[in-house]
């Protein structure tokens, strides 16, 4: 029999693409029907408010309309004021180069008045207490599905280790001498959804209550991803698996949803190539947007780089070792299905430019909104910034024979042999083909 696993990736604002993949999927249905559908549920920052949704049994279409008001997302992403700054003395977020940008805090408040006011369980008698306050444990009795295993990625701030809050007091991978510390479905999404340096200001500062014990305390987080779990699929099989370890591993089906990859060509290396072909592309792409051409590096830039790269999930490794521990042969037969719209520049063979895919080519406009959603980070709160999501999400998650973005392959390049889908079309036929 089937064990269904949901992932979903980090991602902020982008986790809007991971709504409309479930709505395309599913259908316009609670978020309760969904999570019903499987055994195990892991998320990390943008992709935990999509399961701190899910839990609240809002709809898909309610889910997907939060991600798409202006409003409901500056109360997650509140901007630090001038003074703000000034008081910690933060000359580089002065800069709005390098450093914070919004208030932890305010992100708590902000989440929790937008989706309490979607909570109906309370009303409905489901629920003695809103969802977001209710503890991870107590959550699968409340969705319907007493031996769901729900779990949420974090980064423990003093001790420097991945954390991972559990639903299950009883899981093996859960080891601490016997002890289970309770956390709030609100406080965990709070410290998976906290990027640092260059996005929230402190550690995510919750409370966690040991089970059946007097231990009560206060501790801080990060962001999962600063453990590497931004895609957290590995996570969740390993936490599968240990907890059924006579499970076939034929029955083990994944849905990997992510929040788009990909980015401009780098080619910086190909300056200084021996072949005269490869160097005469580095010199038509000088001043691309569309490529990277510097070969420099700065203190400065290096951190930026850091902080950034710990919410991208590029090659992919964490699908692919996944992949590679149900079916060593790797012979794309297993259903681990990952969908993730694929963002890249092509190379044209005539002029050796790149240029934006046909799909956006095709638009009016739509060499422009390629080059504006390459340089879109994930804090994308303005209304035009979240419509180049909207209209990539159109152009990624089509059911017909038309031009599509590029579906994340777990390995390879498309052009031969390869693990994974290559378009959203037949990932989804592959996911549907398990069974949902």
């Amino acid at each position: 029999m089937a064990y269904k696993i949901l992932s979903l990736d980090g991602g902020g604002s982008w986790a809007l693409i991971q709504a409309r993949v479930l709505k395309d999927i599913y259908g316009d249905v609670s978020g309760h029907e969904i999570l019903r559908q499987f055994n195990l549920v892991i998320a990390n920052s943008g992709g935990s408010l999509v399961l701190a949704s899910l839990c609240n049994n809002m709809l898909i279409s309610e889910i997907i309309s939060v991600f798409e008001d202006e409003g409901k997302r500056k109360q997650v992403f509140s901007k630090l004021s001038f003074w703000e700054k000034l008081k910690f003395k933060n000359i580089a977020s002065l800069t709005n180069v390098l450093g914070p940008k919004y208030s932890t805090d305010r992100k708590l408040s902000g989440f929790k008045n937008v989706l309490n006011k979607y909570d109906s369980l309370i009303v409905q008698k489901k629920a003695t207490k809103p969802i977001l306050d209710t503890y991870l444990n107590e959550l699968p009795a409340i969705i319907g599905k007493n031996d769901l295993q729900i779990l949420v990625a974090g980064f423990d701030y003093f001790r420097q280790r991945a954390v991972f809050f559990r639903s299950n007091p009883a899981s093996k991978t859960g080891f601490n001498n016997g002890k289970f510390y309770q956390v709030s479905l609100a406080d965990a999404i709070h410290s998976s959804s906290n990027a640092p340096i260059n996005y929230f200001d402190s550690p995510a500062a919750i409370t966690t209550n040991l089970l059946g014990g007097n231990d009560k305390r206060k501790t801080w987080f990060w962001d999962g991803a600063i453990s590497g779990f931004n895609n957290p699929v590995l996570a969740g099989f390993i936490e599968a698996r240990t907890n059924n370890p006579d499970l076939p591993l034929s029955d083990f089906n994944i849905l990997s949803l992510g929040t788009g990859t990909g980015g401009e060509a780098i080619i910086a290396d190909y300056q200084n190539s021996t072949d005269p072909v490869i160097a005469a592309i580095y010199n038509k792409n000088k001043g691309n947007k569309l490529a990277i051409t510097d070969n420099s590096s700065s203190f400065f830039a290096d951190i930026k780089k850091l902080s950034t790269s710990i919410v991208g999930d590029p090659p992919d490794s964490a699908t692919f070792i996944t992949y590679a521990m149900i079916d060593p042969s790797l012979s794309n037969e297993a259903c681990l299905v990952r969908i993730n719209p694929c963002l890249k520049p092509i190379l044209n063979p005539d002029t050796q430019i790149y240029e934006a895919p046909d799909v956006y080519k095709n638009d009016p406009n739509g060499s422009a909104d390629f080059v504006a959603i390459m340089d879109l980070d994930m804090d994308a709160v303005d209304n035009d910034q979240v419509d180049l999501i909207k209209r990539l999400c159109d152009k990624f998650i089509v059911n017909g024979l038309g031009l599509c973005l590029p579906n994340q392959l777990i390995r390879g390049d498309g052009a031969g042999v390869h693990l994974g889908f290559d378009t959203y079309k037949a990932a989804k036929e592959k996911w549907l083909s398990s069974g949902k």
